[in-house]
Protein backbone atom coordinates (compact mmCIF):
# COMPACT_ATOMS: atom_id res chain seq x y z
CA UNK A 1 0.00 0.00 0.00
CA UNK A 2 2.86 2.39 0.80
CA UNK A 3 4.61 1.27 -2.39
CA UNK A 4 7.76 0.34 -0.49
CA UNK A 5 7.87 -2.81 -2.60
CA UNK A 6 5.51 -4.40 -5.07
CA UNK A 7 4.91 -7.39 -2.77
CA UNK A 8 5.02 -7.33 1.04
CA UNK A 9 7.26 -10.40 1.15
CA UNK A 10 9.92 -8.53 -0.85
CA UNK A 11 10.33 -5.73 1.70
CA UNK A 12 13.35 -6.46 3.87
CA UNK A 13 11.65 -5.51 7.16
CA UNK A 14 8.34 -7.31 6.55
CA UNK A 15 7.41 -10.47 8.38
CA UNK A 16 5.32 -11.51 5.37
CA UNK A 17 8.01 -13.80 3.92
CA UNK A 18 8.26 -15.83 7.15
CA UNK A 19 4.48 -15.99 7.57
CA UNK A 20 3.92 -17.06 3.97
CA UNK A 21 6.55 -19.80 4.35
CA UNK A 22 5.17 -20.78 7.76
CA UNK A 23 8.69 -20.83 9.21
CA UNK A 24 10.44 -18.79 11.89
CA UNK A 25 13.30 -16.79 10.41
CA UNK A 26 15.46 -15.90 13.40
CA UNK A 27 13.60 -12.65 14.02
CA UNK A 28 9.97 -13.62 13.50
CA UNK A 29 8.08 -16.34 15.35
CA UNK A 30 5.22 -17.17 13.01
CA UNK A 31 3.03 -19.36 15.26
CA UNK A 32 1.21 -16.57 17.17
CA UNK A 33 -0.04 -14.79 14.04
CA UNK A 34 -0.60 -17.94 12.01
CA UNK A 35 -2.97 -19.09 14.75
CA UNK A 36 -5.01 -15.93 14.20
CA UNK A 37 -4.55 -15.64 10.41
CA UNK A 38 -3.84 -19.06 8.90
CA UNK A 39 -4.24 -17.86 5.28
CA UNK A 40 -1.58 -15.18 4.89
CA UNK A 41 -1.84 -15.06 1.11
CA UNK A 42 -5.55 -14.27 1.41
CA UNK A 43 -4.92 -11.82 4.23
CA UNK A 44 -2.35 -9.87 2.22
CA UNK A 45 -4.48 -9.94 -0.93
CA UNK A 46 -7.53 -8.69 0.95
CA UNK A 47 -5.94 -5.51 2.24
CA UNK A 48 -7.41 -3.46 5.07
CA UNK A 49 -10.73 -1.69 5.32
CA UNK A 50 -10.91 2.06 5.80
CA UNK A 51 -11.84 1.74 9.49
CA UNK A 52 -8.77 -0.43 10.20
CA UNK A 53 -6.54 1.91 8.21
CA UNK A 54 -7.79 4.94 10.15
CA UNK A 55 -7.18 3.13 13.46
CA UNK A 56 -3.60 2.34 12.40
CA UNK A 57 -3.03 5.91 11.21
CA UNK A 58 -4.41 7.37 14.45
CA UNK A 59 -2.06 5.26 16.56
CA UNK A 60 0.89 6.02 14.27
CA UNK A 61 0.22 9.77 14.67
CA UNK A 62 0.02 9.59 18.46
CA UNK A 63 2.86 7.11 18.89
CA UNK A 64 0.67 5.06 21.20
CA UNK A 65 0.64 1.28 20.79
CA UNK A 66 -2.44 -0.43 19.42
CA UNK A 67 -3.81 -3.45 21.24
CA UNK A 68 -6.35 -4.82 23.66
CA UNK A 69 -6.55 -3.39 27.19
CA UNK A 70 -4.92 -6.59 28.52
CA UNK A 71 -2.05 -6.27 26.02
CA UNK A 72 -1.50 -2.63 26.95
CA UNK A 73 -1.52 -3.47 30.68
CA UNK A 74 1.14 -6.16 30.15
CA UNK A 75 3.22 -3.80 28.04
CA UNK A 76 3.00 -1.01 30.63
CA UNK A 77 4.01 -3.42 33.41
CA UNK A 78 6.94 -4.70 31.40
CA UNK A 79 8.17 -1.21 30.47
CA UNK A 80 7.35 0.46 33.78
CA UNK A 81 5.61 3.37 32.09
CA UNK A 82 2.13 4.53 31.12
CA UNK A 83 1.27 4.07 27.46
CA UNK A 84 -2.47 4.70 27.44
CA UNK A 85 -3.84 8.24 27.40
CA UNK A 86 -4.74 9.75 30.76
CA UNK A 87 -7.60 12.03 31.63
CA UNK A 88 -7.65 15.25 29.61
CA UNK A 89 -6.89 18.54 31.29
CA UNK A 90 -4.15 19.81 33.57
CA UNK A 91 -2.22 17.32 35.65
CA UNK A 92 -2.97 17.37 39.37
CA UNK A 93 -0.37 19.14 41.49
CA UNK A 94 1.88 17.00 43.63
CA UNK A 95 1.51 17.19 47.39
CA UNK A 96 -2.10 16.05 47.74
CA UNK A 97 -3.33 19.27 49.34
CA UNK A 98 -4.63 20.77 46.12
CA UNK A 99 -1.78 23.30 46.04
CA UNK A 100 -2.90 25.13 49.22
Amino acid sequence: RAKLKRRARDWRWSSARAHLAGKDDGLVQVAPLLERVPDWRGFLAGGLGEEDLETLRRHARTGRPLGSPAFLERLEARLGRTLRPGKPGPRPKKGGDGGR
